[in-house]
């Protein structure tokens, strides 16, 4: 495989662990078992990939976060999950900031237009859900909705 591609790991367990693609297409979709895949993306491709585990205790860890693959000389953020890394677009952690972000997910779902958010509005829209802006106002803002 080329270095120019970004491999993303996904990984199911039942109550235990979801890595997951939300959004996105990737080049190559290369399936493992039942519970793992591989998803290889091209340098630009912008993606969203959730990260969720817990234990008997419930939620210990949820992150969300829009990632643009890189070209290979790139510097890049080393991120879990995405080999070799990738540009952080935007990224949210906690069960609160995560849910803000799937309310902004599915509005821009319903649009048709979650494809096609450049990477320069990913960068706004992770600013403002930082702020605490709540995300439909963000995306009129931006004209997105």
């Amino acid at each position: 495989m080329s270095d120019d591609f970004t491999v993303v790991f996904m990984a199911w367990r039942k109550k235990r662990r979801n890595h997951r693609l939300i959004f996105g297409r990737p080049a190559k979709l290369i399936r493992l078992d039942w519970q793992r895949s591989i998803a290889v993306f091209k340098p630009g491709d912008i993606f969203a990939y959730e990260r969720w585990e817990a234990n008997k205790f419930g939620t210990q860890h949820w992150s969300i976060s829009v990632l643009q693959a890189a070209s290979n000389g790139e510097a890049v953020i080393a991120y879990p999950g995405v080999k070799p890394g990738a540009h952080i677009l935007a990224r949210r952690h906690g069960s609160n900031a995560c849910r803000a972000f799937f309310i902004l997910f599915d509005i821009l779902r319903k649009t048709g237009e979650i494809e096609s958010v450049g990477k320069t509005n990913w960068q706004v829209i992770g600013h403002r859900l930082n702020a605490g802006t709540r995300p439909n106002y963000i995306l009129k803002d931006l004209g997105l909705a």
